[in-house]
């Protein structure tokens, strides 16, 4: 099993760390709001992008290191 991930873009501050960093998942969904680059799974919390292999750890750390907390990773 592997990880998902979403971005919550209420609480979101367009800090731009996680698409600068990893723009393979993250994207500028507009004014510097962040957004996963694909939805692979949708349900009533949103669009959820499977974290592609190799990419997990940076993920995490991504989601760690957001200052508004709204990077939500959880396993698959």
């Amino acid at each position: 099993m592997g990880l998902k991930v979403r971005v919550d873009q209420d609480t979101c501050t367009a800090c731009e760390l996680c698409y600068d960093r990893i723009p393979e998942v993250f994207k500028n969904a507009g004014d510097g709001i962040a957004d996963v680059v694909r939805c692979d799974i949708e349900d009533e919390e949103g669009c959820w992008m499977r974290v592609p292999e190799g990419l997990e750890e940076e993920v995490q750390e991504v989601a760690d290191e957001c200052p508004s907390g709204s990077i939500i990773v959880e396993e698959e």
